[in-house]
């Protein structure tokens, strides 16, 4: 039989066993019926807390077994409730980021704007400009097209329209943007 005597308890036995020595010295000294007294509660409390193996400190947890199928049962509540806070969290700040990026496409303060591109750096949603990049339409989305000042310029985005966001690498939406197309005729 083991004997946990767990910190709090022997914090309290220590307790009652100074309460017993003051009143032993206060009672002008050690006589038998004055340590009874004194410690009687110390040692009974010690006794019983023998007796049963109990503590206030908690046990340590159980370490689960390995699953299989000699293991298989309900699962716990709380294992449940993990995923399902996890999808919760990322619909939330998906849900949040779209509304700022409803809120940013018609800021008309430059202060509120600001704050917005401030927050948006902060938590991993960057704008997408795509003015200079080549065209790819599985990135870009084209809004119109104007002529080109060369060959050279052919497929290039002339301009941004309607800026796209990215949240931590993943399109979010697509960048609005006017392409060059063709040559000038001379």
């Amino acid at each position: 039989m083991t004997f946990r005597l767990g910190g709090p308890l022997i914090g309290a036995l220590v307790g009652l066993a100074a309460a017993g020595l003051g009143a032993v010295f206060i009672a002008g000294g050690p006589d038998w019926r004055t340590l009874a007294v004194a410690c009687g509660p110390v040692l009974i409390a010690a006794a019983v807390a023998a007796a049963t193996g109990r503590t206030i400190t908690p046990r340590p947890a159980p370490v689960a077994p390995m699953a299989g199928p000699a293991n298989s049962g309900p699962i716990p509540v709380n294992q449940l409730a993990e995923p399902a806070r996890a999808a919760q969290a990322i619909a939330d700040r998906a849900a949040l980021v779209e509304a700022c990026i409803w809120m940013r496409d018609r800021a008309t303060s430059p202060a509120l704007a600001a704050q917005l591109d401030q927050t948006f750096g902060r938590v991993g949603v960057a704008a997408v400009d795509a003015t200079g990049q080549r065209f790819d339409p599985a990135v870009h989305e084209a809004g119109s097209t104007v002529a080109a000042p060369g060959p050279a310029e052919d497929g290039i985005i002339a301009g941004t329209e309607s800026v796209g966001y990215t949240d931590r690498g993943r399109l979010l939406r697509h960048p609005v943007v006017t392409v060059y197309r063709g040559q000038v005729r001379a």
